[in-house]
């Protein structure tokens, strides 16, 4: 005959499974959370990794672009920054940055050891690039041609941009893309009193596209008066192919050449510039500007045949009078261009260091 168990017994057991499943069930959660967890964390990790691998991707770039050719020397560059994770946008130290030589050796301890210098230009170099938008960006060629932006204030950059994104006009214009092609846009304060009346939301993007903040009556006629001054100290008005001109001035030269070659350029503006010899060729007034040299220093020697030994600081000079003559020689040099060398006593038979 079959004992009979007591009721307690049954509801004992089914509470005691009750309490299993529950524990059961918490254990699982537990685990699920945990995986979760894990998961999120392999996946910081990861975006950390790629992050310090893009910045490192950076930073070699940018010292490759400074002369650095050795793979070896270029990572130890890299790695003397110190650790990738910890280069913010911080703007202590940015006042005195400037854009480094092309030693491979700049600012490396003997034994390689990290230097506060390489760390604060390789903060800077990223920092720019998350303020820009990130990857996307070509950054390292921004700093090549304006190596300013090494130690210009942050919050003056980011007012540029501010400035550019609310202007009239503005709407639909990829800045950034914009001040990557042109970054001394960064770098550049408004016209002086402000933006002006006369200028349209065209000739505004115009001037930008050339580098310039603003290409407007007032600011036309400062950079004119630059250049009646460049010329009584040059001799010519051929500005921008002077090593040390203004790059201002350089970049204003070139939009009124373009505009000259597209028939938009004003015809007051236009005469002006002629009456000032400026040059609308950009190959042209190049040339012209070294014959502006040689005619200085005929002046100065008495003849027109610059020695290396005799005169060594007229290098450039001598290798430009060198190749003139290997062009006539050649049968490829303008007849219009002959003619004014010959004006000078241009010696055509001497010796040329190039040939």
């Amino acid at each position: 005959m079959q004992r009979l168990r007591p009721p307690g017994s049954v509801m004992q057991r089914s509470q005691s499974a009750m309490r299993s499943a529950a524990a059961a069930g918490g254990t699982l959660a537990n685990g699920s959370a945990g995986r979760r967890q894990q998961r999120q964390q392999q996946r910081r990790l990861l975006c950390s990794a790629s992050s310090t691998a893009e910045a490192a991707q950076l930073l070699d770039q940018f010292w490759l672009a400074r002369g650095v050719v050795e793979e070896e020397q270029r990572r130890r560059l890299v790695a003397a920054a110190g650790s990738l994770k910890q280069l913010s946008g911080s703007e202590e130290g940015y006042e005195e940055l400037e854009l480094p030589s092309l030693s491979a050796a700049w600012f490396l301890g003997a034994g390689g050891e990290g230097s506060p210098e390489v760390a604060a230009v390789s903060r800077r170099i990223l920092a720019l690039q998350q303020l820009l938008g990130g990857g996307d960006v070509d950054v390292v060629w921004m700093l090549v041609r304006e190596p300013r932006l090494l130690s210009t204030d942050f919050r003056s950059i980011m007012q540029r941009l501010f400035d550019m994104k609310l202007a009239e006009g503005s709407e639909g214009i990829d800045v950034i893309r914009l001040v990557e092609e042109q970054p001394a846009l960064l770098l550049a304060a408004g016209p002086e009193g402000g933006s002006e009346d006369d200028e349209s939301a065209d000739a505004r993007l115009a001037a930008w596209r050339h580098g310039l903040v603003s290409d407007g009556a007032a600011e036309w006629g400062r950079r004119y008066e630059q250049l009646q001054r460049y010329h009584k100290q040059h001799g010519d008005a051929h500005a921008g192919y002077r090593d040390g001109d203004d790059a201002e001035l350089g970049r204003w030269a070139a939009k009124q050449r373009s505009e000259a070659a597209s028939g938009q350029l004003d015809g007051g503006r236009r005469a002006a510039l002629e009456a000032l010899g400026f040059e609308f060729d950009g190959e042209r007034a190049e040339w012209l500007r070294w014959l502006t040299e040689i005619r200085t220093f005929r002046e100065r020697e008495g003849h027109c045949q610059p020695q290396p030994l005799a005169h060594p600081n007229d290098f450039l000079l001598i290798n430009w009078v060198s190749v003139q003559r290997i062009m006539r020689r050649c049968n490829v040099l303008a007849p219009e261009r002959i003619a004014l060398l010959d004006e000078l006593g241009f010696d055509w038979s001497g010796a040329d260091p190039l040939s």
